[in-house]
């Protein structure tokens, strides 16, 4: 049994890609039957694979006998590098309104992200099991989920989390275990009836092996790898579908083609915003069904709008639809010959080369619409003090060749630039008088005539350009 499970294991991770040769592991163990047997077949399997091992424990501070966990991790891993962990748990999840179990595996997750980091592996080893992945399926299937959830747990995920006893039972993990007379521990909150998980290990899948099919385990394991491969073939094809639909993205923003995102399949429009959100660091919650849904309804509509979370709303204008967070406030002084990297280049110059002024004086001085440069008389400026600062409720200037003042509001409704764009564009300004709403229009203040002997020479390339060029 134990060669055996031994070249199981070995040709999954084959097949799977998990490791390669010299590859750095750490092995999450927690000291019961799963890590434990984890931690044993890549032991076996070091030499051979030229693996590095080390072994990461985290004490949740839920159980009172987890210090003697801890001290039973270092005992059995003691001929290898141990880390270990402390976090108290059931802090984390009233700190951050979080079910107990969430706030234990995200507390997993970050304390073996940082043994990777400070070790340099490149693999980090957990021990679920062909049991745990019924357990998910059932589990994410009685709370509602997609196709995603529903293919359960992939071999390798993030490029780095494995999973080599995915093909292997919990049973099998015992029997495993008492042929190589390893210790482990038994941990009795796995069978706590408050935790749906454990209801659904102890009693809904006893009861369907029993009343419907013994070979529950290994059908819902099967499914959960077509659905994955389904899965993956139509994450491909939203890839593309994104490309096609993608008018411009940075950091904090995605602006997508409406007449081509509605030429999408449904299922494919889902998949689209998903990929949105979760580009915007947002968590697993704001993708949810009801979210998604909600964003496909204002889709339809132009002017409609919805708030996704605090930090990510999303807008429809009559050609686009805006997924975005807040624009960042800009707050700069501008210095002459010191560019500034804001959404692109803004860069201030003095001309007083006199040739050239001529120039400038013919082709710029009546300009009514700068959109990447603009040309002030600098002697005029009634400040020397220039900023580039973000728009303001009540802001208004004097538009070149108007008479009297504009709101700069209205101007931005005028260039029809959607409301959540607004903030993106900066102003320059002199002091307190606004100069140049930044790629949109110049004000009449200073300009060139043929009086000018020193010319302010400003030049922006920022994102609402970028959009332009794209037709927004």
């Amino acid at each position: 049994m134990s060669l055996d499970l031994l070249h199981r294991v070995e040709a999954y991770i084959q097949r799977e890609r998990l490791l390669t040769l010299g590859d750095g592991v750490v092995v999450a163990l927690s000291g019961g039957p799963d890590s434990v047997t984890l931690f044993d077949l890549l032991h076996r399997l070091k030499s051979k694979w030229h693996l590095t091992l080390y072994i990461a424990h985290l004490n949740h501070q839920l159980r009172p006998n987890a210090e003697s966990d801890a001290a039973f991790v270092k005992q059995i891993a003691r001929n290898y590098p141990i880390y270990i962990g402390k976090e108290d748990v059931l802090q984390r999840a009233k700190n951050k309104k979080q079910s107990l179990e969430e706030a234990a595996r995200n507390a997993r997750r970050t304390f073996l992200d940082t043994v990777k980091q400070k070790t340099g592996a490149n693999r980090i080893a957990l021990g679920h099991t062909k049991s745990d992945q019924a357990e998910t399926v059932l589990f994410r299937l009685v709370r509602g989920a997609g196709l995603s959830g529903l293919g359960g747990m992939r071999p390798i995920s993030e490029a780095y989390w494995i999973r080599p006893l995915l093909s292997i039972s919990r049973s099998e993990i015992e029997s495993y275990v008492r042929s190589r007379n390893l210790q482990v521990l038994r941990d009795e909150t796995n069978s706590d009836p408050k935790f749906l998980r454990n209801r659904i290990r102890t009693d809904l899948i006893p009861h369907l092996q029993k009343a419907y099919n013994p070979q529950i385990e290994d059908l819902l394991s099967r499914s959960a790898i077509l659905l994955q491969n389904d899965d993956a073939h139509l994450e491909n094809i939203a890839e593309q579908a994104l490309s096609e639909t993608l008018l411009y993205r940075d950091n904090r923003k995605f602006i997508l083609d409406v007449k081509r995102f509605f030429g999408y399949h449904i299922s494919l429009r889902r998949r689209l915003i998903r990929k949105v959100i979760f580009a915007l660091q947002a968590c697993a919650e704001a993708a949810r069904f009801q979210v998604v849904e909600r964003i496909l309804e204002i889709s339809s509509t132009p002017g409609n709008s919805v708030q996704i979370t605090p930090e990510i709303s999303a807008y429809r204008t009559h050609d686009t639809l805006i997924i975005t967070q807040p624009a960042r406030a800009y707050c700069f002084l501008v210095e002459p010959d010191v560019p500034l990297d804001i959404n692109g280049k803004f860069s201030i110059n003095i001309l007083i080369n006199h040739e050239h002024l001529r120039t400038v004086y013919n082709y710029h001085s009546n300009s009514k619409t700068a959109k990447h440069t603009v040309f002030f008389d600098l002697d005029q400026l009634p400040n020397r003090a220039l900023y580039l600062r973000s728009p303001r409720p009540g802001d208004w200037f004097h538009p070149f060749g108007m008479q009297g003042k504009k709101k700069v509001s209205r101007l931005f409704g005028d260039s029809k630039i959607p409301r959540p764009l607004r903030g993106e564009i900066p102003l320059l300004v002199s002091g307190a008088t606004i100069l140049w709403v930044v790629g949109l229009r110049r004000s009449q203040i200073a300009p060139i005539t043929p009086d000018t002997r020193r010319v302010l020479k400003a030049t922006y390339s920022s994102m609402i350009t970028q959009c332009e060029k794209r037709h927004l």
